[in-house]
Parts: C-alpha cells; sequence; structure tokens
C-alpha cells in the first residue's frame, strides 16, 4: 500500500515508500571508550536495563557522541543514539526519530546530529526490524509488533544510559515517510511520547491507540508521494479523531527532507517561534 491519493489508509502491515534522497554515506571516525559515568537521578529513568559493560560509541567528538543501540532485533538490526555535549550537566527533550524504506537509523543520526547539537537535543533513531527498512504497525487495537517491542527496548536503553536525563514533558516521536506510520503508532499507544511529528507519511488508522498527543503534519509542495492534498486529509481525519491542535506546515522541497523543514520542526516541538520559510 503507498497511499499515494486518497483518505489515510484503514489498516496495514508492512507499508512502505521513497526515503530521504541524498542522504551521505555513513563513514566511522573515531572509536573511543568512554568512562562510565556516575548514575544521576533524572526526570524519567530506566532501572530494569543494566549495562554490562561501556557502550560502543561509533563517532565522538567535541560536540557530543554517537553510540550503536545494544538492543537488536531478531534480524540483527539495531540503531543508533546521539548525547549533545554536556549532557549529563541538564534533562534534555528527546527525540524519537523513524527512518523511511530503506532507510537506517545511524544514516538517520548523521543528518540531525549537527541540529542536534544545537539544540541541546537527544535523539534516538531504531533501526526497523525488516531488512528492507520498512516499519510494521499493528492491524488492530492493542497489537503489539515486533518494531513496537524493539523501539520502546531502545527508549529504554537511551533512559538508563549513564548520565542521561530525559525532559518528560518534551518527548517528539517523528517519522519520515513510512516512518511516519511508526511513530503515530508508538505515540499513540506509549506514556512516554508527549508530541508526534509525521514528515510526508501517513498514519493507519486501525493502528493508532487511545493517545492524543499534539501533532506536526508536514508536506512538500512538490511531493508527488504524499501530496499537500493528501496530508491535507490526513490533518482532518487526525482533528475528527481528537487529536489537540493539529499543525499542517508545507515546504518547498518533494518527496525529501532540507534542514529548513528539520529545524521548524524542532522550533515547534520545543515552543519556539517558526522560520520564515515555512508557509
Amino acid at each position: 500500500m503507498d497511499g499515494r491519493s486518497g483518505p489515510a489508509p484503514t489498516g496495514a502491515a508492512r507499508l512502505g515508500e521513497g526515503d530521504v534522497r541524498g542522504q551521505r554515506p555513513f563513514s566511522l571516525v573515531v572509536v573511543v571508550l568512554l568512562a562510565v559515568f556516575t548514575a544521576s537521578v533524572g526526570p524519567i529513568r530506566a532501572s530494569v536495563l543494566g549495562w554490562s559493560s561501556a557502550p560502543a560509541d561509533v563517532e565522538a567528538g567535541g560536540t557530543g557522541v554517537t553510540r550503536t543501540v545494544q538492543a537488536a532485533t531478531s534480524t540483527g538490526r539495531q540503531g543508533a543514539y546521539y548525547l549533545p555535549r554536556d549532557h549529563e550537566s541538564r534533562a534534555l527533550p528527546l527525540l524519537v526519530f523513524f527512518h523511511g524504506t530503506g532507510g537506517k537509523g545511524s544514516l538517520a543520526i548523521l543528518r540531525l546530529q549537527a541540529l542536534a547539537a544545537q539544540e541541546g537535543v537527544i535523539v534516538l533513531a531504531p533501526d526497523s526490524e525488516s531488512v528492507a527498512g520498512v516499519w510494521m504497525v499493528g492491524q488492530h487495537l492493542g497489537e503489539t509488533t515486533a518494531d513496537h517491542r524493539h523501539v520502546m527496548a531502545c527508549v529504554r536503553e537511551v533512559l538508563a544510559a549513564p548520565g542521561v536525563r530525559v525532559d518528560p514533558g518534551r518527548v517528539l516521536a517523528a517519522g519520515f515517510s513510512v516512518g511516519g506510520s511508526g511513530a503515530a503508532y508508538l505515540a499513540t499507544h506509549e506514556a512516554v511520547f508527549t508530541s508526534l511529528a509525521v514528515l510526508h507519511g501517513h498514519v493507519v488508522p486501525g493502528a493508532m491507540g487511545p493517545r492524543r498527543p499534539r501533532t506536526w503534519l508536514s508536506a512538500g509542495d512538490r511531493d508527488r508521494v504524499r501530496t499537500v492534498a493528501y496530508m491535507r486529509s490526513v490533518a482532518e481525519h487526525l482533528g475528527q479523531e481528537g487529536f489537540p491542535g493539529v499543525e499542517l506546515r508545507v515546504f518547498r522541497v518533494d518527496h525529501t527532507l532540507q534542514e529548513e523543514e528539520l529545524a521548524a520542526l524542532v522550533a515547534w516541538w520545543l515552543g519556539r517561534p517558526a522560520g520564515r520559510w515555512t508557509r
């Protein structure tokens, strides 16, 4: 089901369409070992996940550190997360990003790292279980998929990481393209999420849970995969389903994510003024 036109899909299992174009290939920069920080009490912490060893860092530098998550799917896929510099000093917002078809969390982190460093945001980007990079969502209320379990295992891992504290009022589930369905599925089932963003994507009505977080939708005026008209129909559907304050933004792009759109999303999420590139 590609959902290129017509009303929002009424049910789904495996969903997919185009991913972010022009992503830079992942490159391993430096491998270092981090000393384990003394655990501190934070607004959100997971106490059930212990670290048997220090987490593996795939990239480190003066602006923060990127790690591969230890949690793995049955297909061996994992994901990655980014911690900004001096993250131990305060509770930070958490963005959980769901990649598009063919994507990987590590590639998403490469796209989001500079913005996250600038804004002081923790970013977690799990991999889908599917090696094709698509997400499995429930076909009926209450169904839990392997992707659901993996994403929440990744969330618990980040919350349990030494020195990490998350602001409980600023946890966003955001998905691009097919990742939008995964983000909506998790954000409407799990209380940890306070906001939802669907970027050039769709939702599966039958898979949504009872929760109704504040919601951002975005589209590209040249997007032929998820048209502006289609995204308007999604916004109308969510409004009818009781989602408060659904906001739709249109950008001058096709089926891709640009820095302006990502920056505008973070500004909306954190309650900052919108940029001039939206309309």
